[in-house]
């Protein structure tokens, strides 16, 4: 069978990451108010791969269930599917960086409170502990707030390759969803308008400390950071995402970099 229950035996690593990038385009589209067109995107996978077009929405369905068992959004009108066998469902999820073994560190525990606390505040709207009194509660809570929306943070995840855009650092677990421009509203999570930086270094950019020349997309530093050890960036190429559809718009990066009154 193709794409139907457990029926994943001959479905490959390039048909599950066509599915998963196609999945994420769709997202993408949603987010800016645009249709997501997904009839025509099952119609195009069918046609490149040779499988059924309900074969390709079912996968999608297996997709939104990975990433509901991480805590994160999926897609309106392609409820989760759970019956995907744990090989794939594996493959997905590491395709999908999300959480599990091949994206983290963090112990199963600690995992767990994150992906539930993550799925609370994606349903009440806000990042916001439920009980004040619990500090690990609220501690955990912060870091999903800083972390950024999880769908933002799991697409630019995916588009760097769970690495830090400026420094390298693949431990996922230290990297955040930038925001170039400040968020504004759901449309302004588009990777694009995104970079997937390490904690501090997102600090940095947040306070215009850091930022990129939107010309030669290389780094470059406040002066009081130049003489300590980030001065190490100043100059170095910004990482290239996976795809060349998820570089980082160049008006967002000329309007950061304007910001920063010593550049």
């Amino acid at each position: 069978m193709n794409g139907q229950g457990n029926g994943v035996i001959g479905w490959t690593e390039e048909e599950l990451a066509a599915a998963v990038e196609a999945y994420r385009g769709m997202e993408e589209r949603l987010a800016s108010g645009s249709d997501i067109g997904k009839a025509k995107v099952y119609r195009e996978l069918a046609t490149r791969f040779g499988r059924s077009v309900k074969a390709w929405e079912y996968r999608m369905q297996n997709i939104s269930h990975v990433l509901d068992q991480a805590g994160e959004p999926w897609l309106p009108g392609l409820r989760p599917a759970a019956n995907v066998g744990t090989k794939v469902e594996l493959q997905l999820a590491k395709l999908l960086a999300v959480s599990g073994d091949a994206t983290t560190f963090v112990a199963d525990p600690t995992r767990d409170l994150l992906q539930r606390t993550a799925r609370d505040v994606e349903v009440a709207g806000e990042f916001a502990p439920a009980d004040e009194a619990d500090e690990r509660r609220r501690v955990v809570a912060a870091i999903i707030r800083r972390r950024g929306q999880p769908a933002f943070r799991s697409s630019l995840l995916a588009a760097y390759g769970s690495r830090c855009a400026m420094t390298g650092c693949d431990v996922a677990d230290a990297l955040e969803a930038a925001h170039i421009r400040p968020y504004s509203g759901q449309s302004s999570n588009v990777v694009s308008n995104g970079l997937l930086l390490r904690a501090d270094v997102h600090t940095l950019f947040d306070l215009y400390l850091i930022s990129v020349d939107p010309a030669s997309l290389r780094m470059c530093l406040a002066p009081e950071l130049q003489r300590s050890s980030y001065g190490e960036l100043e100059g170095k190429a910004l990482a290239a995402p996976v795809s060349v559809g998820h570089t980082a718009n160049p008006d967002c990066l000329a309007w950061h970099h304007s910001q920063c009154s010593w550049a």
